[in-house]
């Protein structure tokens, strides 16, 4: 198990300890760094500025990336997989996991069938879940630079492709369609009301996935309308729980909760309309 029912079952260090995952594995990665992208929470951590009031913040205890099909390293320098063993992670039940701290910390991988769109596909001898919008994610992606220490504790530096939070949110939107995880419905609120670039532009850019062939937006589209759009539907009642249960009662619950639940369907609606045409320029 990797996610929990509410913040506060994660460990204290738990996204200190997936950031210092990431590093250890990129650092070992290098032939790849081209056709991979970070996704998933901690994804949502570079893409979403730190605050206080109703959300407590990102939280993980995985590193997601997106690879791309036709991934390949040069085989006499060994696989994907050959590098991940190297620095100690295992492969158990289909995902790549190392010890730290008394912490699980694990690393999947994710990627775009030209076909399928769900199972699971081996990628340079790695297993990857399939996700339609993967592609899109590597399409968009960003560097930014991420400075911490490595699960061996030395000091480690690099520039980090992450997803544009347009094929984020899809993703996220589409994990939740498959599972609904309380966690993703807490990231996709998240991800649009701490967006680094303002709630506006993150809304923007989910709906301009509409028109880039993102293979994952119409089920993002659907979960939005059956899941986001309502006070009594599964994302915002789960969101609200994942940030609140198992913190200490207060007098106000019932109104934070109240207020979580209204922000994430104003939310679910705003993602969930069509975007205007845009005009066009003065001749």
């Amino acid at each position: 198990m990797s996610k929990f029912s509410s913040f506060a079952e994660y460990p204290p260090r738990s996204l200190a300890n997936a950031e210092a995952g990431l590093l250890t594995a990129w650092a070992s990665l290098d032939r790849f760094h081209a056709d991979l992208v970070l996704v998933g929470g901690l994804a949502v951590k570079y893409l979403t500025k730190p605050g206080v009031g109703l959300l407590p913040g990102p939280v993980t205890i995985d590193v997601d990336l997106g690879v791309s099909f036709a991934a390949a390293g040069e085989g006499q320098y060994g696989s994907m997989a050959d590098d991940l063993i190297g620095q100690g992670f295992k492969l158990e039940k289909g995902r790549y996991v190392r010890q730290f701290e008394n912490t699980p910390v694990f690393i999947d991988f994710l990627t775009e069938h030209p076909s399928r769109t769900s199972g699971t596909v081996g990628v340079d001898d790695v297993p990857a879940g399939i996700f339609p919008g993967v592609t899109r994610a590597l399409a968009t992606r960003r560097e930014i630079m991420i400075e911490g220490r490595d699960l061996f504790g030395a000091p480690q530096k690099a520039p980090i492709p992450v997803s544009g939070i347009g094929p984020l949110l899809v993703l996220k939107l589409n994990a939740f369609a498959g599972r609904q995880q309380p966690k993703d419905a807490y990231d996709v609120l998240l991800c649009v009301s701490r967006y680094l670039g303002g709630p506006d532009s993150a809304i923007a850019a989910f709906q301009s996935e509409a028109t880039a062939d993102n293979r994952g937006f119409a089920l993002a589209m659907e979960t939005l309308r059956t899941h986001f759009c309502q006070s009594d539907q599964s994302g915002p009642l789960r969101c609200a729980a994942f940030a609140l249960d198992g913190q200490p009662p207060t007098d106000d619950r019932h109104a934070r909760e109240r207020q979580i639940i209204e922000q994430l369907v104003t939310i679910g609606r705003a993602l969930s309309e069509k975007p205007l045409p845009t005009a066009e320029p003065p001749p």
